[in-house]
């Protein structure tokens, strides 16, 4: 039947799996630890401390996972960013320290006109 083919259940969308279900303290939104940021971290400390490894571990990597893992690295700078933004933004925002702005200077030589 015609109508068959055009049913809406052939474009649901997946069900959620037990895994994607499953939820750690990671997935909290009050989390201090970003997986992302932590990885990056952790991968440049092995980079610095022990670059035969590093290398080993990332020397076979294809043009395409060379990609994703630069782009993992750039999001795990924009997140901690943000999240710096936020902690500031939640402790009231920037103090600006106020300074007093002299009316005139004087450079060590008289005034002018004198």
């Amino acid at each position: 039947d015609a109508s068959d083919e055009d049913s809406d259940e052939d474009y649901a969308p997946p069900e959620e799996t037990v895994l994607e279900s499953y939820t750690t303290p990671l997935d909290e939104e009050n989390c201090i630890v970003d997986e992302y940021v932590a990885f990056k971290e952790i991968l440049q400390s092995l980079q610095a401390a022990d670059p035969v490894w590093y290398n080993a571990l990332t020397a076979h990597l294809t043009a395409e996972q060379q990609k994703s893992l630069q782009d993992i690295m750039v999001l795990a700078d924009q997140r901690k960013a943000a999240a710096e933004s936020k902690r500031i933004e939640q402790s009231g925002g920037y103090a600006f320290v106020q300074h007093t702005i002299p009316t005139s200077f004087n450079f060590g030589g008289t005034p002018l006109g004198r």
